[in-house]
């Protein structure tokens, strides 16, 4: 096995996959949640967008890449932790899923143990700040 600063992405969330089986089909679903949520308050995290590393445009064309990859692979996204590994977190495209993956750490069906492995393996730090209002 490598060294945790040998590893890549690919390497860390397949290792992550292989730790906690029986928490990707949770995991999936909250990344497909978070995607959606972006979608639903996209014209204003467009307004309010500040990051300076990626546009707003390459992330929305994340999302979009995971929504097709979620839509094209369904239930052997959780099934298959190699599917689930070079589907959703290969190339610029994982940005998102990090993301969604470190935010799921906040969730209460995020173990303690995964929470852990997510940020040994991931960090604490969320990639983007988004915090839209409530549209009423």
């Amino acid at each position: 096995m490598k060294t945790l600063n040998k590893m890549d992405n690919i390497d860390r969330v397949y290792l992550l996959a292989k730790l906690f089986p029986e928490e990707l089909k949770v995991l999936t679903e909250f990344i497909k949640k978070e995607a959606d949520f972006f979608n639903w308050h996209r014209p204003q995290i467009e307004k309010e967008w500040t990051e300076k590393h990626v546009t707003v445009s390459q992330w929305f064309d994340f999302i979009a890449n995971f929504l097709s990859s979620y839509s094209k692979n369904g239930t052997r996204l959780y099934r298959n932790k190699r599917t689930f590994r070079d589907q959703l977190f290969d190339g610029y495209d994982a940005l998102f899923t990090i993301h969604a993956t470190i935010h799921f750490t906040e969730q209460k069906q995020c173990s303690h143990e995964m929470k852990y492995a997510i940020y040994m393996l991931f960090g604490s730090q969320k990639l983007v700040t988004v915090n839209p209002n409530p549209v009423s």
